[in-house]
Parts: structure tokens; C-alpha cells; sequence
């Protein structure tokens, strides 16, 4: 059978790929430690669950709205109202499925073939495939490990031309951890602000896990509240990482500008793919909402923690070069001290995606390679620390020592 040529030339995503392997290799009987997944290790709260079975009982089965319920839309634009900033209404909401989602239908509704999205890298692997499944083609804004993972506004400027049609930033970063200030996140987004025909995408799915224990300037700050942006500024949010509730597939994109041009085409496009999220989850979402200053905090501070847990452990391996990571829950470690070496099993590690795959394999530790996440993140591995103190401190200490142990 024959398959697009768009389609057969995609990669699949590299952490799930990795969350699998280490799935069938712990059915094996492997003692594996798994640090691939961007998954919380906590429950959804018992109060949401609670939320979504009464939605269920009552009858709320049928089609509802596609960009989502009334209720929800207007618990959303009131978050993004009171806690970003954002001046925005019920109507500038589009409930997806998942952030990823959201991420996507921006694409699509943003880019025509030959147009340029600029991404700061290293970046979530994702962006790249959804700007060219659009026919974009991606420009990378390069921020290495000597910059602390950080662009400039030069050298954002840099990156910008007649053919920009969107900018994506992402703070806290996935892959690196890394947090900008509020004062960093405003210079770059006064770059995009005098290019006038960019939008600017923020994708702030990680926003209730910032580290000031960390990074005492790491604050949570939205592009889309600064008023010579805010018709030119799409958010992207949800609720799998800051409520633990990955599977639920809960996001949502903020798009007040233009007359609501946007998040119209947002919901034109959802309705020829997936048309609205279940409708008993809808409920149960709104109470999410409600509940997530107390329960993300709780959450933040267990994670701060690792954070902390986790810089200090990896600076201790000498050969890699570490940013402790001062939001959402991923370390990127610089691996290239490793390269040209030999494992304790005889394989030669010449790039992350080599170093990876040794170390799963002779010291059963799982790891996502850099390749994916831009030219400047070969020689990098992610981290994800969404797992207990014990697995971390174990699971570095095997990499520490697998790493002593090459030639």
C-alpha cells in the first residue's frame, strides 16, 4: 500500500520510542530505570477523577462543542486572565486534545509552504515535524550549554526574515530545564514584536514548575500579557504536567488576537479531526482548574527538589557538563567528553544516540538522545527526573559508573 511521501519521510517521537523500550525491556524481567518519559509520577488528583465519574454518571456522553464547553472555556480564559496576564475572553479559547495538539493546529493555521518558523534550540523534538508537516521550513535560533541554553534578542533578530511566520518559545525548556526571567522572556518577545508580520507561539505547558530555589531569577512570565504583542501572541497550556493528568489528553491554545481569526481556524480545522475532548472529561477539567494553584504547588516543590537533587548528581560525572535545570523536569547534559570512547561491552560511543543505546543496554538506564532536538543537541542526552529520589540517586550512580568504566 502506498503511503504520502510527507508521512513516510516522518520520524517518530524519540521519548516515546525510548518509554517503550524501556516498557518491553522491564516485561522482560529487566531492572530498568527509566529516565525517558516527560510523564509525572504522581496520580491525577482523586477530586478531578471524582469530577469526571459524576459528568459520566449524569449522562454527559453526547457531542459537545467542538473548542469545548461553555464552562470550560471560560474557566480557561479565566486562568489565563488572573494567573498570565492574558487579556482574553471565552471566545479566544480552543480546547484541544493535549497541548500537542494545540501545537499543531497553530502550525497548520499559521504556516503556508515556504514560510519560516524560527525555534530556539535545543527544542521538543514535536516542533520541528509540525512546522514541516505544514510546509514550513524551520530556521534554528542556536542557544548552547556556554550560553546556559539561553538566545539573545541579537541573536533572535538574526534568525528573522521577510519570510518568518511564527516564532515558538518554550520556558520552562523542554529538553534542557532551563527557565528565562521574565525580563529575558520580554527582550525576545520585543523581537518578534517589531517584525509585524510574526506571531509569536508560547508554549508554557510546563509554567507551574519554575525553581527560584534554583535560579532565583527563574519566574513565570507570558509573552501574550505584554499589549504590543498580545494580538500577535498564541499560549499554549494544559493540564498534563502541572495536574498530572498526561493521559488526559487536556490542552488548549489562548488566541485573542485579529477578531478571534485565529482560534476560529484553530476550531474549523479541530472539526475535521477530532472535533471537541470527551465530554465528561470537560467537567473534570474545569475542576483541575480550580484546584491547580494548591495542587501544582505541591507538586512544584517535590520537584524543585529533584531539580536540585538531580544538578548535583550529574556534576559529579567528569565527563559531562551540566545547567542545573530550574523548571519543568529534565536535565541535558553535555556527553561529548564520552565520545571516541569504548564501553565496558565493546560498543564505540561516537554520538548521544550510541551512548544511549549502550547504556540501556549494559547498564539499563534509559535516556533520550539529543539527536532530535536540534543541530546543537547532538552531543546531549535528556534526563526526565519525573521519578523518586531513590531512582534518580541509583539510576545516576549507574551512569557514573558505566561512564568511569569507558576507554
Amino acid at each position: 500500500m502506498r503511503i504520502s511521501t510527507r508521512v513516510g519521510s516522518l520520524r517518530g517521537s524519540a521519548t516515546l520510542a525510548v518509554t517503550a523500550r524501556a516498557k518491553a525491556l522491564r516485561a522482560e524481567g529487566r531492572d530498568v530505570i527509566g529516565f525517558g518519559a516527560g510523564e509525572p509520577d504522581f496520580d491525577t488528583p482523586e477530586e478531578v477523577k471524582q469530577a469526571a465519574w459524576e459528568a459520566l454518571q449524569s449522562g454527559a456522553t453526547k457531542y459537545a462543542p467542538t473548542p469545548g464547553s461553555p464552562e470550560l472555556r471560560a474557566a480557561v480564559a479565566a486562568r489565563m486572565r488572573e494567573h498570565n496576564g492574558i487579556d482574553c475572553e471565552a471566545a479566544d479559547v480552543v480546547v484541544t486534545v493535549g497541548a500537542k495538539h494545540a501545537a499543531f493546529e497553530a502550525m497548520q493555521c499559521l504556516v503556508d509552504p515556504g514560510d519560516e518558523v524560527v525555534i530556539i534550540t535545543p527544542a521538543w523534538l514535536s516542533y520541528r515535524p509540525m512546522v514541516e508537516l505544514a510546509g514550513g521550513s524551520v530556521v534554528e535560533c542556536a542557544a548552547g550549554i556556554e550560553q546556559g541554553f539561553k538566545a539573545t534578542p541579537e541573536g533572535l533578530k538574526a534568525c528573522l526574515t521577510e519570510r518568518t511566520a511564527a516564532v515558538i518559545l518554550n520556558s520552562p525548556s523542554n529538553p534542557t530545564g532551563v527557565t528565562y526571567s521574565p525580563d529575558e522572556l520580554a527582550a525576545l518577545a520585543e523581537v518578534v514584536a517589531d517584525h509585524p508580520d510574526a506571531v509569536l507561539v508560547s508554549d508554557e505547558i510546563y509554567e507551574d514548575l519554575i525553581y527560584p530555589e534554583v535560579d532565583p531569577a527563574a519566574a513565570p512570565f507570558s509573552p501574550g500579557s505584554m499589549p504590543e504583542l498580545a494580538d500577535r501572541t498564541v499560549t499554549l497550556n494544559g493540564l498534563s504536567k502541572s495536574m498530572a493528568m498526561t493521559g488526559w489528553r487536556i490542552g488548549w491554545a489562548v488566541a485573542p488576537g485579529g477578531d478571534g481569526v485565529l482560534a476560529k481556524g484553530m476550531t474549523r480545522l479541530q472539526s475535521q479531526m477530532t472535533s471537541g475532548i470527551p465530554t465528561f472529561l470537560m467537567p473534570a477539567a474545569v475542576k483541575a482548574l480550580e484546584d491547580q494553584p494548591v495542587r501544582s504547588g505541591a507538586m512544584r516543590e517535590v520537584f524543585a527538589e529533584r531539580a536540585r537533587l538531580v544538578a548535583e548528581l550529574l556534576s559529579g560525572i567528569d565527563r559531562f557538563r551540566v545547567v542545573p535545570p530550574s523548571g519543568a523536569f529534565y536535565a541535558f547534559p553535555d556527553i561529548s567528553g564520552c565520545f571516541g570512547r569504548t564501553s565496558p561491552g565493546g560498543r564505540a560511543i561516537d554520538s548521544a544516540g550510541t551512548f544511549a543505546e549502550a547504556l540501556l543496554e549494559e547498564k539499563e538506564v534509559a535516556v533520550v538522545p539529543g539527536d532530535d532536538f536540534g543541530e546543537i543537541a547532538r552531543s546531549h542526552i535528556r534526563i526526565s527526573f519525573a521519578c523518586s529520589d531513590d531512582q534518580i540517586r541509583d539510576g545516576v550512580a549507574r551512569i557514573r559508573d558505566w561512564v568511569d568504566s569507558l576507554e
